[in-house]
C-alpha cells in the first residue's frame, strides 16, 4: 500500500537522520487520521490533538531507539490507541466499541472531495454512523485511513477474519443503503475490497 510506504520511508528518515522535514510530512500525513482515531475512544478532539502530538512528540524523543519498528504506521496507531486508553481510564487495556464516539468516526478530511456531490458524501456518512461501532471503526481504519487487513487486526487485537467479516457487514450495508443515489462503478470503485 502507497501510504503505508510512504510511512515507513518518513519514519526511517526520522530515526536515522532526524530529519525535521521528514518528521513535519510524516505528522501532516497521519495526524487528522490519528486524531479522529483517538477521539473515537476519548470522545473530545481537543484531548485527541494533545494525544496525537504527544505521541509524535514521543516517536521524536526516542526517534533513534526505534530503528527496528516494523510496521511504523502500526507503532503509531498503537501509541495513540494506549495513550487515548490511558486519558479514558487507567484501568483499561482494550478499546470498548459501545462507548465509541459515533461523531468522531465521521469521514475524515480530504474523503469527500472524492465524491461526487455533499449529497452523496452525507448519504454515505449517514451510512457510516449507522453501523455497529466496530463495524464504523473497522471501516474506517481500512477504507478511510489505508490500513492494511492484517495492521487493523493487529491494532485492535483481533483476527484478521474478524476484521474481513466486519468489514464485509459494512461494506454489504453502505452499498445497499446508497446504491439508489450512485453508479454502480462508483460504488465499486469507493467500496472495492482489498
Amino acid at each position: 500500500m502507497r501510504n503505508d510506504n510512504q510511512v515507513k520511508s518518513l519514519f526511517y528518515d526520522i530515526c536515522s537522520t532526524g530529519n525535521m522535514e521528514s518528521y513535519d510530512n510524516l505528522y501532516t500525513l497521519l495526524c487528522s487520521k490519528l486524531i479522529h482515531f483517538s477521539a473515537s475512544i476519548t470522545g473530545s478532539f481537543h484531548l485527541a490533538e494533545e494525544i496525537v502530538s504527544d505521541v509524535f512528540i514521543m516517536i521524536w524523543q526516542k526517534r533513534e531507539q526505534l530503528m527496528n519498528v516494523r510496521e511504523p504506521q502500526v507503532y503509531i496507531y498503537v501509541c495513540t490507541r494506549n495513550l487515548s486508553l490511558n486519558h479514558v481510564s487507567q484501568r483499561k487495556s482494550h478499546i470498548d466499541y459501545e462507548s465509541l464516539d459515533r461523531d468522531a468516526l465521521a469521514i475524515a478530511p480530504g474523503v469527500e472531495d472524492m465524491l461526487i456531490s455533499s449529497e452523496v458524501s452525507q448519504l454515505i456518512e449517514k451510512s457510516i454512523r449507522e453501523l455497529p461501532t466496530r463495524c464504523q471503526l473497522i471501516f474506517r481504519l481500512v477504507k478511510m485511513d489505508g490500513l492494511s487487513y492484517k495492521q487493523v487486526a493487529k491494532l485492535l487485537d483481533i483476527s484478521i477474519k474478524t476484521v474481513d467479516a466486519q468489514l464485509s457487514i459494512a461494506i454489504k450495508k453502505l452499498t445497499s443503503a446508497i446504491q439508489l443515489d450512485m453508479s454502480s462503478d462508483l460504488i465499486r470503485s469507493y467500496l472495492h475490497r482489498d
